[in-house]
């Protein structure tokens, strides 16, 4: 038979040595952890802690692990956590009164769905769990597992979603709940349709993770070609953005102080395009240990692709710049992070939020500075107007995509690891020189 027991999931190690607290499900040997946040409504409540401040269930507690004194909300903490290893005893005793085998998927399930006010709910195919709350529980999943850019994304959709349908069910999202929603998108909050589209594939995603969780019927499933389709309802292609070479070369003229927000944001962008489009992401996270013997190693965040380039003199000029002006805690090469201030996941990626919107900012400052005050310059342009350059030098379209969207960017890496070692660095010289 299967046991349940409070406990701190130390398999796995969050931010300032704090573990999840969870509840751990066995049956004949088999663990799974089940995190407590993401079985509650209220996300505010943050079940994690330290060793220090977390007293192991004993036999006598029947697997109730709890929160110490030293742990200031502990009262209220160790109500919830009885809570929940009382609902679990209680849907295990349900099955072996109703002889109903136990496995693993079954049991999440009925945790996350029945809650002792709500008294059992026999068919998982009729989710009284509202979308705003699934939204949590997965929000609260991706926030322990550090995934803090994707919880920003959901984070951003549940409070759209909760404008638009505050009391919506999980069970709404029909193929008409999906038109209206695009509807709304797009005629109240103006949205074009690429911001839709990835509202709308967010929104999917979710779904998909309720069927697989048994809280959304499958058989109900809204998207696909013939229901709700993205791809034929709405076009998602990004914009071509790249500007012509002569450009980059008044950018790259500018004499601006050094240490400047100015010079800053100038820097950042040409580092983005000399080391063939990196993102702004991964430029905020590269470490000086990421670059040894003159090689540019990183994994790109948002694809897990990975990066091998060589340092070139103009890459060099820049990091060089920085390595002789800044010391980062952290190992950082650029002033954008800092370990002492930045100490969590989220704090992270909230301040590369922020510096990203400052250099943004900045480039639109720079682009009127180069007498083109209609440029759109971002730090995005530089990585497609790397890919564009390198076509118009004479690589291959087999090689180089015309755009670095989403859909495209690990393929486009793929391609530039084909050529001959020394020949894209060739055409690199021609662009790069300009």
């Amino acid at each position: 038979m299967a046991t349940v027991a409070i406990v701190l999931n130390t398999t796995k190690k969050l931010a300032n040595n704090e573990y999840s607290v969870a509840l751990r499900v066995t049956q004949n040997r088999e663990k799974r952890y089940i995190s407590i946040s993401s079985l509650l409504v209220n996300q505010t409540l943050r079940f994690r802690c330290a060793k220090d401040h977390w007293l192991p269930g004993k036999e006598e507690d029947e697997g109730l692990g709890r929160f110490s004194k030293t742990f200031k909300p502990y009262k209220e903490y160790n109500s919830i956590l009885r809570e929940k290893l009382s609902l679990a005893h209680s849907i295990l005793k349900r099955y072996d009164e109703k002889n109903i085998e136990f496995d693993f998927e079954t049991f999440e399930s009925d945790i996350r769905l029945k809650q002792p006010a709500q008294g059992w709910v026999e068919s998982p195919k009729q989710s009284i769990i509202s979308i705003f709350d699934y939204y949590s529980q997965q929000i609260a999943i991706l926030e322990e597992q550090q995934r803090e850019g994707t919880a920003g994304l959901y984070r951003e959709n549940r409070s759209i979603l909760k404008k638009y349908k505050p009391d919506a069910l999980l069970s709404d999202v029909n193929f008409r709940f999906l038109e209206g929603f695009e509807y709304w998108l797009r005629n109240v909050r103006k949205n074009k349709d690429t911001s839709i589209s990835v509202k709308m594939r967010n929104l999917q995603r979710v779904i998909n993770q309720a069927i697989e969780d048994k809280l959304f019927n499958k058989d109900d499933y809204p998207f696909g070609e013939k229901k709700y389709s993205v791809n034929r309802r709405l076009d998602h292609s990004t914009k071509k953005i790249a500007i012509k070479l002569d450009k980059i070369s008044k950018l790259k003229e500018l004499e601006l102080d050094p240490g400047t927000s100015l010079h800053f944001a100038q820097q950042i962008f040409l580092f983005s395009y000399y080391t063939r489009g990196m993102n702004f992401i991964d430029i905020t996270f590269l470490k000086w240990t990421d670059l040894p013997d003159l090689t540019l190693n990183y994994t790109r965040k948002k694809t897990r692709g990975k990066f091998e380039i060589p340092v070139n003199e103009y890459m060099l000029r820049i990091l060089t710049y920085f390595k002789d002006n800044y010391v980062v805690p952290g190992g950082y090469v650029f002033p954008i992070l800092d370990d002492t201030i930045h100490i969590t996941s989220k704090q992270k990626y909230t301040r590369k939020k922020t510096a990203l919107k400052a250099v943004n900012d900045n480039l639109k400052k720079l682009a009127k500075q180069i007498g083109e005050p209609t440029l759109k310059l971002t730090t995005n342009v530089g990585r497609h107007t790397y890919a564009t350059g390198l076509k118009r030098s004479g690589a291959s379209t087999g090689y180089i995509t015309e755009a670095l969207g989403h859909a495209t960017e690990f393929q486009t890496q793929t391609y530039l690891a084909e050529f001959e070692k020394g020949e894209i660095e060739s055409w690199e010289q021609k662009i790069f020189q300009s």
